[in-house]
Order: C-alpha cells, then structure tokens, then sequence
C-alpha cells in the first residue's frame, strides 16, 4: 500500500485489478442515502431509541451535517474521530464526515480515556472530535474545547452558524481509494491497531454482506453491535448501498430489545452469537407465554462461535429464521459467508464460501494452517507501518486464525492470536497484560479467556500477590481505569495464584494452563457472576 497524509492508500495494483473485476468502482455517495430518498422519500430509513426518520429526512439530516461540519472547520483530507453510541446522531455524523472527505477515525460511546489519547495522537494537531454530551465531562482531559463538537448537532437542521444546502449540492464526492475510515482493534500486541479501510474496501464488504444474507430494498436491519466497530459500519453501508432501513438498538436488554425488533419490523440481525441466543431465548419465552408470539427476523448472520444446536434447530424450525454463517474482522470484513442457496446443513458446518474477489491461501511462514487473505474487502493496511510487517506475508494479510479450505469453501478451526471475545468485543490479552504492569501488591500477572455461557468468553486476570497483599478484583479494576482502560474492557474474574505462573521455557506465560488450573483457587467474581453462583 501506499501512504498520502500519513495514511496508507490503496496501490495502483490493487485499484488496477478489482476495477478491471468490476469489484470496485466509482459510485458515488449520492447513490446511497440521497438517491434512496428521491426513490421513495416517506420510506423508513433510519430508527434509533428515540425517534424514525424517513430516507427524505436522513437525506436533508446528511445534508445539514455537512453544512456543520464546514462551520466547525473540517475540510477535505482532515481528520476527526467520531465518538459515538447507536443513535442517528452517530449514523447523520459519520455520513456528513464521509461527504466532507475527511478521515473518520471511529470510537464507542464507552471507548476509555486511553483509546481517545491514541486516536488523537494519530491525527493532526487540533482535529475535530465529535462527541455525545454524555460523555464529553468523563474523556474532558483529552479534549480540546475549541476542537470538541457536539454530536448532538446532527440531527435533522443545521446547527448554529451553518448554511444548510440541499442534499444534492452540499459536498463533493471524495476518492474512493484514500484513507477514509480508521478502527481501532485489539490483536495480539498491547496497544490497538489503527485499521484503515477506504470507501471502496468498505463497499465490497457491504456488498458481500448483501450477498450472504440475500440483504435489499426491503431489509429492515437490527444493528445491536457498537455502531463505530466493523460490524456496525458495515450494516450503516449496506443500508445506504441497498437502501435498506437501519433499527439501531443503543442499550440491548433481551425482552425490550425483543419487543423492539419486533414492533420496527426487523429482518435481518448479524454481529455476536450471544445477542442472538438471548433474543431467541426472549422469543422463545414470549412464544409459551403466548401462543400467538412471534418473531419478525428472517436472516441471523452469525460469526465468531455458533450458537449451540438446539439454538440453531430452534432459530430454523420453530421461527423460520435462515442461518447465514460470516467470516471476517476488521481488516477483511464480511470475507466469507453462506450462499443463498446452501442447505442448512451445509450453513452449519462451515465458514461459507469465498466472496466475489477473495482469495485464501493456507500456510505461513508462522504456521502451516494459517490462513492468508486478500480480497477487495480488505483493509488499505495499519496506521502504523511496523503493524504491516508482522500482518503481511509476500502481500497477503496474516488472519492469524488456522482454517482449512476445501472446494472454495472455508473452516476455520483454531486462531493464533492471544484475545478474550466478549460479547464479540475482542479484547487484546498483550494489552491488558501491558495496562496490568506496576499492580500494586502483584508479583506477576496476566490475562485469559475464560468461557462464559452468557457472554461466550469472559475476561480473567490471575495475580501472584507478594505476601499478605491483599489483591481484589476492584482494586485490579482501579489500576486499569487509572491507566486508561476502557470499561468495556475490563476482567470479570481474579485468580490469586499460589506460586509462579506457568511459563514457557522462553518465559512466556501459558494462558490454557491458567485456564486449566484456576478452578478451585482463591479468587473474586464481578458481581454478575456472583449472582450466577449463588
């Protein structure tokens, strides 16, 4: 990849072969959000907790965000981060931000002080960071007020000082191929990667979520996932691309998000395993307690771990819910999924087919099943140059997963990387091991996946205390937050061990073993878990 501004840029060679493939293009922006407007203008296209706005009003909301944005000084090839929950707020922002051909570097609601300083650090001195007023008090050591934009302005009207202008004249339409969105993920070292995706990667994944999940017109999409991960992005571009409506569930809670899907008529819900098992459970619940209960999904996109049998054979056979299985992450979204026409057997034992474009080659120098990608979906490279030489092999990305392909299809049947998947939020264990360093009272420490039934992995810290140090999981839970960590992040359980931890002969510590072994040690339970126990 080639670097503009700092930011890495799809090559002329990539560009060259997906044109030619006619997997990248040069649509515009104006295909999506206004041109579904000028289609059908009363058609519902955006609902969030608060209210519905139709694809006129999403369209004129755009408009007036851009208009914002240039009173509050973003220019073309800026940067700004964009902080935000499942709101429209956040949807109207990161459109407006797309429109004003600046780069979006997007953070949760609940992202840490910490995420925020790394986000900032990477973009250039007084960069615009748009942020919900709930949250601007709790990240204020970080924000520059001059610099610092409500994230309440984008709604459906310009804010103060802004010259609102119709949806058609109001922007440019930017280079597709350039830098346009960064997300921070966790991996295997112990700060986050800034993942870079241009305008065209981020199609041809929404484009292949199309595909998988027979996604169009008439889609009504549930988006439970953090708006600002891959996930979430990906669902705001495919309801823009196939101008399909977009639900946005900002706090989930089983039977009120339930009735809640269920009243906008939602269709189509993809992102963590676990969301979708607590909302069959509701359902389930709600179908004894009434026999005329239903439930409006048609499509669950699941990726990462699969729901247990009698979850799925529920999902088909008492709802009519098809099972759409998704390979991907943030570099490579949506790389693999089901076709359209695979039986539901076929769904259920494997990672899908290779999407339009995608390559798979199995074996690294690392690991003789690890898979290696490339594709029209995949990222433009790491912010940071040294991110790229561990991440790319003769010029394919490194998944860091073991799979196994068989006839254009793909299994994944292992990973190599060091996480905790928490509700489908990857959490970095080199990360956690980094913010653990200096523990008051702990010899030695470090982070691990333990299995949980309601989140699917929660994460654990086992700590080696010096003597008669009294370690709590709450004081462990005081040192991460003072050195910034997300709340998102932090571990629900704390082992005390009795003795060294187990290492490598190199002195590396073996995480399954601090697995395998912490049953029946001291320790402290966040108070969810205690609850279960009791």
């Amino acid at each position: 990849m080639t670097a503009t501004d700092g930011f890495p840029r799809a090559s002329a060679e990539a560009a060259r072969r997906y044109r030619t493939a006619g997997l990248w293009d040069d649509r515009t922006l104006a295909d999506g959000v206004e041109a579904a407007a000028a289609r059908g203008p009363g058609a519902v296209a955006l609902v969030d907790n608060e209210r519905r706005m139709t694809r006129a009003e999403l369209a004129e909301a755009v408009a007036a965000g851009v208009a914002t944005l240039a009173a509050a000084g973003v220019r073309a090839g800026d940067g700004a981060v964009l902080v935000s929950g499942n709101t429209r707020h956040g949807v109207i922002a990161y459109h407006a931000l797309l429109r004003s051909a600046a780069t979006v570097v997007a953070l949760d609601r609940r992202c840490g002080i910490a995420d925020l300083r790394a986000a900032l650090d990477v973009l250039p001195e007084g960069s615009r960071v748009i942020v919900p007023a709930t949250e601007a008090g709790r990240l204020g050591e970080v924000l520059d007020p001059a610099a610092t934009v409500s994230l309440e302005l984008f709604d459906e009207r310009p804010a103060p000082g802004a010259t609102a202008a119709s949806p058609s004249s109001a922007w440019s339409e930017p280079d597709r191929d350039r830098a346009a969105v960064v997300l921070f993920t966790s991996g295997t070292t112990s700060r986050p990667k800034g993942v870079v995706h241009s305008l065209n990667t981020l199609t041809a994944g929404a484009r292949n979520m199309a595909l998988i999940t027979s996604a169009d017109e008439g889609t009504v999409q549930f988006l439970v996932s953090p708006l600002t991960s891959i996930t979430g992005l990906m669902q705001v571009h495919l309801a823009a691309d196939a101008h399909a409506a977009l639900v946005l569930e900002d706090r989930f809670d089983p039977e009120e998000s339930l009735r809640r899907m269920n009243a906008a008529g939602a269709t189509l819900l993809g992102g963590a395993p676990v969301i979708a098992e607590r909302l069959l459970h509701a359902a389930l619940a709600d179908t004894k307690a009434d026999a005329g209960a239903r439930l409006s999904l048609r499509t669950l996109a699941l990726g990462g771990a699969m729901l247990p049998r009698p979850l799925l054979e529920l999902a088909t056979d008492t709802f009519g819910i098809e099972i759409a299985r998704v390979y991907g992450s943030s570099e490579a979204p949506n790389f693999t999924g089901s076709l359209p026409g695979d039986e539901r057997e076929r769904r259920l034992s494997d990672d899908g087919a290779l999407t339009p474009g995608s390559e798979v080659r199995v074996g690294s120098a690392q690991h003789p099943m690890e898979g290696l990608l490339r594709g029209p979906c995949l990222f433009l490279g790491y912010l940071d140059p040294a991110d790229d030489d561990d991440a790319f092999e003769d010029g394919w990305y490194r998944s860091g997963d073991q799979v196994e392909l068989d006839q254009g299809r793909l299994t994944v049947v292992g990973r190599l990387k060091d996480v905790a998947n928490r509700n489908g939020l990857k959490i970095s264990l080199a990360e956690i091991d980094a913010a653990l360093e200096g523990l008051p009272g702990a010899l030695e420490s470090a982070s691990f996946a333990h299995p949980d039934p309601a989140t699917g992995e929660r994460l654990a810290v086992a700590v080696r205390p010096a003597d008669r140090a009294g370690i709590t999981l709450d004081g462990v839970v005081e040192h991460l937050l003072a050195a910034g960590l997300a709340k998102r992040k932090l571990p629900e359980q704390l082992v005390r061990w009795d003795g060294p931890l187990p290492r490598t002969a190199s002195g590396k510590v073996v995480r399954s073993r601090l697995l395998m072994e912490s049953p029946g040690k001291d320790g402290d339970l966040a108070a969810r878990l205690r609850a279960v126990t009791r």
